[in-house]
């Protein structure tokens, strides 16, 4: 520091003169100054469970100074996003979002946001019990921070108790906006992104349970050191045995958003995956009818992406992402700006496409129908890493006539299974998923598990496969494939033969 004096005596004096005549004509109390970033705030939930939350303050916000707010919740299995994450995301884990585009906090404030986070009940520094985003737990536990941002000097406020706030996220974060939404009608605006309409559907469909991803969500918060309320821990259980008890499925439905979805009167940009092969596309369909159905302002984006592996075009950078700022401008800053049509989807060309609304009218359709028989054992198997379907070596396949001109699918292809069989276990399913012949890649990675029962008898089944969103052209060659085992499931296991008489209904839209 003498040194320094020395060698820069003049430069120091005029500094120190500088800031001296600053002094005496600005008082300190009117001196600009940042607002600052809070962390490890304690927020106290309905129940007196303590929840660890995180503020940080717009770019250049200045004391005196408010903002809008975003909360963003976190993935499930991490903590929530902080400083450290946000240094991280500067390097670019923030464009991460299982192969879609992520807002994350450095993001939103670099846009004029203030942003909290905060872990989620029953996980890292927060108390309570994982109750899977219900809207009685977790739900009410958003109130609860919405409560203490109110009080914060740098949040922007509507009213009394009432701040601009809107909600962002994925997966665990997606699926929290419409269990809060449900129950607190000051969020201006959502983006659910990997959300869910139904636990039950997601991770039951038709009574097969997904143990693929069931073991990789238990798993991991077992990791971590998770407090699953007594519920989840015998859901998890019923992972290993795959069986699920009728209390677990009440369970799952109480904490699922389905029930309450209509009470949800929030501008929603919902957000969905077409290679989602934990909570697929059906289910946000499901969403975006209740909230047309309530009167709710609603966009539906589906992108390439979710939780699954993106192996196919996914489109232009940046395009999610921008689509996600737009709606919060529009919502939490008022601007006026345009959020597009209602309905926009992205094919495995990577070519996106707009409509008014879903669904988009159908113009015709394919058909296809064959037969064969199909071997069940415990010793097959297909798919990757249990969240990704493939195509399987032992299967009855049919193949789909192509299209006369290029079309899209747009909704869930039906099939009708006529079938009789013996097998060592007479209830067990088979998987059907719809295969492209020359690449071998299951459409959007989607397996459909059908259940049957082969008792001896001639039996008929009628449902949904899950949706695909492809470009269908006069070249293409997709193959129906039926299949008995998929490890996106349970194992099978059965020992035994079905003679299956299937068809198949797809419809197109130009």
């Amino acid at each position: 520091m003498v040194r320094h004096l020395v060698h820069r005596p003049l430069t120091f004096a005029l500094g120190l003169a500088v800031a001296v005549a600053v002094a005496l004509v600005c008082p300190l109390s009117a001196m600009a100054a940042p607002v600052l970033p809070q962390e490890n705030v304690t927020v106290t939930s309905f129940d007196g469970t303590p929840l660890d939350v995180n503020f940080y303050p717009a770019a250049g916000l200045q004391q005196g100074q408010t903002a809008p707010t975003v909360l963003e919740g976190s993935f499930w299995g991490l903590p929530a996003y902080s400083s450290l994450i946000g240094t991280i995301n500067s390097i670019g884990v923030e464009s991460f979002s299982i192969d879609a585009e992520l807002l994350g906090p450095a993001t939103l404030t670099a846009d004029g946001y203030n942003v909290v986070t905060w872990d989620s009940r029953g996980w890292y520094a927060s108390g309570g019990q994982v109750n899977l985003d219900s809207p009685s737990y977790e739900g009410r536990d958003v109130t609860a921070i919405i409560n203490w941002l109110a009080a914060q000097p740098a949040a922007e406020l509507k009213g009394s108790n009432d701040p601009v706030v809107g909600m962002t996220g994925f997966s665990y974060g997606g699926g929290i906006q419409l269990s809060a939404a449900a129950i607190d009608h000051r969020l201006a605006a959502i983006e659910p992104n990997m959300s869910w309409y139904s636990l039950d559907e997601s991770l039951d469909p038709n009574g097969v349970i997904k143990a693929g991803w069931g073991n990789i969500l238990c798993l991991t918060g077992d990791a971590v050191d998770a407090r699953y309320a007594p519920q989840v821990t015998k859901t998890c259980e019923s992972v290993d045995t795959g069986d699920v008890t009728s209390e677990e499925l009440a369970f799952g439905n109480a904490a699922s958003p389905g029930p309450v979805m209509k009470q949800i009167t929030t501008p929603t940009l919902l957000l969905a995956g077409t290679v989602d092969t934990l909570f697929p596309i059906n289910g946000d369909i499901d969403t975006y009818d209740a909230l047309r159905a309530a009167g709710t302002p609603v966009k539906m984006m589906w992108y390439c992406g979710g939780h699954g592996i993106c192996n196919q075009n996914p489109g232009p950078s940046g395009y999610v992402a921008e689509a996600e700022l737009t709606f919060l401008n529009k919502y939490l800053k008022g601007q006026n700006v345009s959020t597009g049509q209602g309905f926009e989807y992205l094919d495995q060309t990577g070519t996106w496409h707009s409509a008014a609304s879903y669904p988009v009218a159908s113009t015709g359709q394919l058909t296809a129908s064959g037969s064969g028989t199909l071997g069940i054992s415990p010793l097959d198997t297909s798919g990757l890493l249990g969240v990704e379907a493939t195509k399987a070596l032992n299967g009855v396949n049919i193949q789909i006539p192509a299209p006369s001109t290029s079309v899209e699918t747009l909704t869930d292809p039906e099939l009708s299974l006529t079938y009789h069989g013996l097998a060592t276990k007479t209830e067990t399913p088979i998987f059907a998923q719809l295969v492209e012949n020359s690449t071998g890649t299951v459409l959007d990675n989607q397996a459909t598990g059908v259940p049957l029962d082969l008792n001896g008898a001639t039996h008929t089944v009628t449902l949904p496969l899950n949706l695909v969103t492809w470009n269908l052209t006069p070249s293409s060659k997709i193959t129906l494939q039926l299949t008995d085992a998929s490890d996106l499931f349970f194992a099978q296991r059965a020992v035994g033969l079905a003679s299956l008489q299937a068809k198949l209904t797809l419809a197109t839209s130009p």
